[in-house]
């Protein structure tokens, strides 16, 4: 084990990385496998190995599939923009449909494998599947309904693309196969190798394949005219100004042009690594390379770069520009827009965050949530009565007066008495919604995929039957009204079973999911995604519209409609969070008092249009902490939370969370009113500190960003990639980055945007200094922290610049990194060294926090205190509170300055 890796397990409480990555691989049964062919026989045998593992499981639990209207849960492989709106195919196996504003419009579930590929057309959409599906699905545009399951490849469907009155497609079988009426009409055998990419130039159907030939048919008959062998797996195929663009796993980029009959190409650009998607504005072409967007402008000879963009901590995948806006998606799920300059303009809400599913009842509040966890909370109190664990995450929950009924994304349904589980049933898809019969407690209505079931206790004994089918939609919600089931799906469609013989009579249709159907007096009340509010009176449907949307859930409470999404609607008042609503439930107890449950996770009661209570989400292990007037939390999950410190309780109160960052936040910084934090996952997010939004994504960092730093209007970020960026915190732009080769930065101190000092994993410190880099080796083991105990009031001569790390030394050096002196602080690492009001403050893993007064270079210490249960790895101070800031891991404990040193 390298001395990075055995660190880093030690003690930096990071994810699991083996353990993450196969969650990702594996979710709900299904296998996904992150490269698409191994070429050598090693890795084949790894797969084969991990392919074996898998069909155990599936063949144990089956398929599962899931249905939610957020973004892609891993890596999303092509975009495709027409007529206003984005549409998305991604490795869940999921379509996804978004507005312009990156909000979702609707979620069709088209595969059980990877859904591969699309492209549309006036009429269809067409979406090509992984093996061992390979098949293509083909919908109605206007309504999304499965029209067409095409099946004739033996392998992955990998590119499509309509053409006139044909679908062509193409895939790891190295067939191309043209459809017209989408039934075969040939099928074309020029490759031995898997193709990658089709598209159209000059008259000719263009092929490229993963052993790098790219060949030219024509289309009057589908003939092949001729080949180019380019030697490296082409991905990207991009038609610019009568010229054809061709992207190469090897960072070539070749030109080729149709002159007088003859074909002529040439190589324009050799680029670092694998030019995965193209694409131009009219005006410049742009190219994805990693996480970048390379701007490039077409010459007579050759091709020139104008500029780059970071734009992902990830591979980027795919681009479309659109109306001078960029629409990039990567490999971690993520879809992002940004202006033509390469400025942040927002991205798509993450696949359900930690949003949780919540039912009141009598006393009780219970919470399922994206983790697994199922609790049951006393309303009176806020105490949690019970808690149970699942394995995958909850889709929803019922409390009953004893038991709670909870529906999972694996497809089990379980039925829970004081936490334990009385009876499980399984079912091949997600079960997402439920209701009871109004007049008793049996039976249970359920949804899931195509499926309609019951769930009764017949003494004692749970039973769970199918009562009606709707084939290939998702049953979103259902309602209960005197002897009839309303039944809301995923298209929009709205239908009316007779509880005699349940089947199903389509009733009203509208082109946006159901997420709720309630009752107002005698009406029935059908929430609709799109903010969409239709009333129907038992003869005619009357529509209005909300200002809610995306819309998540809906309530009736005596006449009065609330809904919940992307603000809180209560009548004519309007309320907004940190996050999404993403489920309501009415507390029938008391009037006027309700639960929102939001996307990161917290549920809040509102009595009268208060928060009166919150219900803290499931945070993981404080990783980070930083205190002034508010004490501000990064967590290992990625959660970054605030908290006010109560003076009458003399306690700290969690108040918001923001949840977008994938890895452990390392570190946190404020600068006006933004938060900014550091994560593992390689980015710096920028929050507004008031309403918790996500303003800003700041990528550049390829390894860990550990450390970051405010001096003046400037960001100073340090990475285990030994990039050190400056950033312009007026308009979020990089300004400056300094690579410090084989160095990984841990701590920053800056004295200004000229004169930054760095700590490292290999033991250095670092200045620089008007752009000269000084190192030097301060200490044989890592150093983890730096200080300085300059002020305003500082005399230029006592400067000093204090560092401490692994061996529980503090070293003292001056400002041009002569070593002025060292001692013994503490006999384990010292992992946060703090200068305040003259003193030195010293935090350990052998849970002592020391005081020094450094009197002529010479230490004296003055305090230590060592109250704390178990090791504590984060620390701050708040100069406003007067307090040292830690934790217990999960909670914060305060400790006034003055008792440290008593």
């Amino acid at each position: 084990m390298n001395k990075k890796t055995h660190i880093k397990s030690r003690f930096l409480n990071t994810f699991d990385i083996t353990k993450r990555r196969t969650n990702r691989y594996l979710r709900g049964g299904q296998m996904i496998v992150k490269c698409e062919r191994f070429k050598r026989l090693k890795s084949f045998l790894l797969l084969a190995s991990f392919t074996f593992l898998v069909i155990a499981i599936i063949h144990n639990h089956g398929y599962a599939l899931d249905f939610v209207l957020y973004g892609h849960n891993s890596v999303v492989w092509e975009l495709s923009f027409d007529n206003d709106k984005l549409y998305s195919v991604g490795a869940d196996g999921t379509l996804k449909v978004w507005n312009k504003e990156l909000l979702p419009l609707q979620n069709i579930t088209s595969h059980e494998s990877w859904a591969r590929c699309i492209d549309v057309s006036d009429k269809y959409v067409a979406v090509g599947g992984y093996k061992p599906d390979n098949t293509i699905k083909v919908y109605d545009k206007n309504t999304l309904k499965l029209i067409y399951t095409l099946k004739a490849h033996k392998g992955s469907v990998f590119t499509l693309l309509f053409y006139k009155a044909f679908l062509i497609s193409a895939g790891s079988d190295n067939t191309i196969i043209v459809w017209k009426d989408f039934k075969p009409l040939k099928f074309l055998k020029i490759h031995d190798g898997w193709v990658r990419k089709l598209t159209i130039y000059n008259g000719y159907l263009v092929s490229g394949d993963e052993n790098g030939r790219l060949s030219f048919s024509t289309l009057d008959d589908f003939k092949f005219e001729r080949s180019f062998e380019l030697k490296s797996q082409i991905l990207s195929l991009h038609v610019f100004q009568n010229k054809l663009y061709v992207g190469s796993s090897d960072g070539s980029v070749y030109r080729f042009l149709l002159d007088k009959g003859q074909i002529k190409y040439e190589k324009v650009l050799s680029l670092k690594s694998a030019v995965q998607s193209i694409t131009d504005d009219g005006k410049f072409l742009y190219l994805s390379v990693e996480g970048k967007v390379i701007v490039v402008n077409d010459e007579t000879i050759g091709a020139k770069i104008v500029r780059n963009f970071d734009m992902s901590a990830s591979e980027i995948t795919s681009l479309q520009i659109i109306d001078k806006t960029i629409y990039v998606s990567n490999r971690e799920g993520d879809i992002f827009k940004y202006s033509i300059d390469g400025r942040y303009l927002g991205k798509a809400p993450k696949h359900f965050l930690s949003s949780a599913k919540i039912s009141a009842n009598g006393n009780s509040l219970v919470i399922g949530r994206e983790d697994g966890s199922i609790e049951r909370y006393n309303v009176d109190n806020g105490l949690l009565i019970w808690s149970y664990k699942n394995d995958t995450s909850i889709r929803f929950v019922l409390t009953l007066d004893e038991s709670v009924i909870a529906g999972d994304s694996s497809g089990k349904l379980l039925v829970l008495k004081d936490g334990k589980v009385q009876s499980v049933f399984y079912n091949e898809d997600a079960f997402l919604t439920c209701t009871l019969d109004n007049s008793k407690k049996n039976p249970i209505y359920l949804g899931s995929r195509g499926k309609v079931f019951s769930l009764e206790d017949i003494q004692g004994r749970w039973n769970l039957k199918t009562i009606a089918v709707i084939s290939e939609e998702w049953i979103c919600s259902i309602y209960n009204s005197e002897g009839i089931l309303y039944v809301g799906t995923n298209l929009g469609n709205v239908y009316a079973l007779d509880k005699m013989s349940y089947k199903p009579k389509l009733i009203n249709s509208y082109p946006s999911p159901v997420v709720k159907i309630s009752r107002l007096n005698s009406q029935i009340v059908v929430f609709h995604f799109n903010g969409t509010i239709a009333v129907f009176d038992g003869k005619v449907w009357k529509v209005q519209r909300s200002d809610v949307f995306p819309l998540y859930s809906g309530l009736v409470i005596e006449s009065q409609i609330i809904t919940g999404g992307s603000k809180l609607r209560i009548g004519n008042s309007s309320y907004e969070f940190e996050a999404f609503i993403v489920d309501l439930a009415e507390f029938r107890k008391t009037k006027n008092n309700i639960f929102a449950s939001l996307s990161n996770g917290m549920v809040v009661q509102i009595e009268d249009g208060n928060v009166v209570r919150r219900f803290s989400s499931q945070i993981s292990s404080i990783s980070t902490i930083y205190a002034d007037d508010l004490v501000i939390c990064g967590h290992e999950d990625g959660k970054v939370s605030l908290w006010n410190y109560n003076k009458k309780q003399a306690k700290f109160e969690l108040s918001m969370i923001f949840d977008d960052h994938t890895d452990a936040v390392k570190s946190i910084t404020r600068y006006k009113k933004y938060i900014i934090s550091a994560s593992n996952d390689k980015t710096i997010k920028v929050w507004d500190s008031k309403t918790g939004k996500l303003l800003n994504i700041l990528t550049g960092h390829t390894g860990y960003v550990w450390s970051i730093f405010v001096v003046g209007d400037i960001l100073v970020s340090g990475g285990w990639d030994g990039k050190v960026i400056l950033w312009n915190l007026k308009n979020f732009q990089k300004i400056k980055v300094y690579e410090l080769p084989k160095l990984s930065i841990t701590g920053i101190f800056a004295f200004s945007s000229d004169e930054i000092y760095l700590t490292t994993l290999e033991g250095f410190v670092v200045r620089i200094n008007k752009d000269k880099v000084t190192k030097i080796k301060a200490s044989e083991q890592t150093l983890w922290s730096i200080d300085s105990n300059y002020s305003d009031n500082s005399n230029p001569s006592q400067i000093k610049i204090y560092v401490a790390g692994w061996d529980g030394r503090v070293y003292v050096l001056d400002r041009e990194l002569r070593n002025i002196g060292q001692f013994k602080g503490h006999n384990s690492t010292i992992f946060k060294i703090m200068f305040f009001d003259g003193k030195l403050f010293t935090a350990g893993t052998d849970n002592l926090i020391k005081v020094w007064r450094i009197v002529s270079d010479k230490p004296e210490n003055i305090g230590s205190y060592s109250n704390f249960r178990q090791s504590i790895l984060s620390v701050a101070i708040s100069k406003t509170l007067g307090k040292v800031i830690t934790t217990d891991g999960k909670g914060l404990i305060s400790i006034d300055l003055e008792e440290t040193y008593r």
